[in-house]
């Protein structure tokens, strides 16, 4: 699944307490549709694609099992009775649907009290037939307990969005698979046709015209997200301003969370590609760095209270001449990597200094050490280091991508060094960036 996503449902089932979650995938031998409420058990592969246990403390494991659908009389109840939402909330209810042992890959039958089994599936029009199920988000609590509408609701949201990934997998896995084979054939015939300058050519207008058609997909596709994504923003703010349900705010706080990281996610996506099509502008403007940086500490000041950090700001410039959003960008990407990456009770440090015709940005932290191999691996576009896993939050693997892609369009530059830290196993981590600009100070 994707990792973006994985932390956030982990966090979901710590809050409320549950003991399992996991997520099954059917992969259909034939295609199902029927009108039949008495549906007929197809012959299927299940694949549990993701699983997090609060014996294993909550770790995900992506390691895909595989087993047949007929061989789980629980998943086989769950698939029928789809896509409504199956409830056994006693052991008893659960004895009563199920046969034999079951699949201990996925239940531990002695252990499980109550099991919520949420369908995943998109239904794209109504229709006559049943919506093809894609899977089963199932929960399981080891003690008793009751399946509130609250809880049922978030993880019908979490479901829908589950379901939408799967088809966005399947829909890229799809599309990938015939770029793939379209670039193979166009590179086969561009060396086949090597010394024919005209067929030359004109394969090599056609390899333009199909990377044109992917940026343009890849822009419209960005901007059909985005629009959602701001209705459904906008929705949640006035849900929060209506609801005066106090067992409703948790969840209402998680669901505009998500909100915000897939915002957040789909604009820097936009962003580097804007940048790589080189479609945004500089618009060089004079900067107040007093107020500017007042807004950045301001902008950090509950992350770094929450991760026991302090942000040292200090600069030998009153103002500056540059692109103003992207130099603000590039600052608030650099401080929210230093934080994630700090060990607690540390400083972050943000200099500004003169330097030439232009002026150096240093963002330094004490943390892991950057090896020497990953140093220019972590520029590139959804590259994790090798210390993510131990980070609460590791992101998406853009933001160190896009900071590269502002600084060479402003023509600057950007390097990191990481070295020993004294008196300490922890490594002094530092971002250097050189920018230009035409003077110093502009009075």
């Amino acid at each position: 699944m994707d990792a973006i996503f994985d932390l956030d449902l982990i966090n979901t089932v710590k809050v409320l307490k549950l003991n399992r979650l996991s997520i099954v995938r059917f992969k259909y031998d034939h295609i199902i549709q029927t009108k039949s409420k008495n549906k007929q058990i197809p012959s299927a592969t299940v694949e549990k694609v993701f699983d997090c246990h609060e014996c294993q403390n909550y770790q995900p494991d992506q390691e895909i099992k595989y087993n047949k659908l007929s061989q789980s009389s629980l998943l086989i109840y769950a698939w029928k009775i789809a896509p409504k939402i199956a409830i056994l909330e006693t052991p008893e209810q659960i004895i009563k649907h199920r046969q034999g042992e079951d699949w201990t890959e996925l239940f531990q039958l002695n252990l499980i009290n109550s099991l919520l089994f949420i369908p995943l599936y998109l239904e794209r029009q109504k229709t006559t037939y049943q919506p093809n199920i894609l899977g089963s988000l199932i929960l399981q609590s080891y003690g008793a307990k009751q399946w509130t509408d609250a809880d049922i609701e978030v993880f019908k949201w979490i479901g829908k969005k589950v379901s939408a990934d799967i088809i966005n997998q399947q829909t890229v896995a799809k599309t990938q698979s015939l770029v793939n084979e379209r670039t193979s054939q166009l590179k086969f015939s561009l060396d086949v046709q090597a010394k024919l300058s005209s067929k030359l050519r004109f394969h090599l207008e056609e390899l333009r015209e199909s990377n044109r058609v992917k940026d343009e997909f890849i822009a419209s596709m960005s901007d059909a997200l985005k629009t959602p994504l701001s209705n459904l923003k906008t929705g949640l703010k006035m849900l929060k301003l209506r609801n005066k349900n106090k067992s409703l705010e948790l969840y209402i706080n998680i669901l505009e969370q998500e909100c915000d990281k897939e915002i957040n996610l789909v604009d820097n996506l936009l962003t580097i590609q804007q940048l790589r099509v080189k479609e945004i502008e500089i618009s060089p403007q004079k900067i107040h760095l007093s107020s500017f940086l007042q807004d950045i500490r301001q902008n950090f000041i509950n992350q770094l209270a929450h991760h026991q950090l302090s942000l040292n700001i200090s600069s030998q410039l009153d103002f500056l001449l540059t692109d103003l959003k992207s130099l603000d960008l590039i600052i608030k990407e650099l401080v929210l990597n230093a934080i994630k990456f700090s060990t607690a009770q540390t400083v972050i440090y943000l200099i500004f200094e003169r330097n030439g015709n232009g002026f150096i940005i240093e963002i330094s932290n004490i943390g892991a050490k950057i090896a020497p191999e990953e140093q220019e691996n972590i520029f590139q576009p959804f590259y994790q280091g090798s210390n993510v896993e131990n980070v609460t939050n590791g992101g998406t693997g853009l933001g160190l991508a896009l900071v590269k892609s502002l600084i060479e369009n402003l023509n600057g530059t950007i390097e990191v060094s990481s070295i020993l830290s004294p008196n300490s196993k922890d490594y002094i981590n530092t971002f250097t960036i050189t920018l230009p600009q035409e003077v110093h100070e502009v009075y």
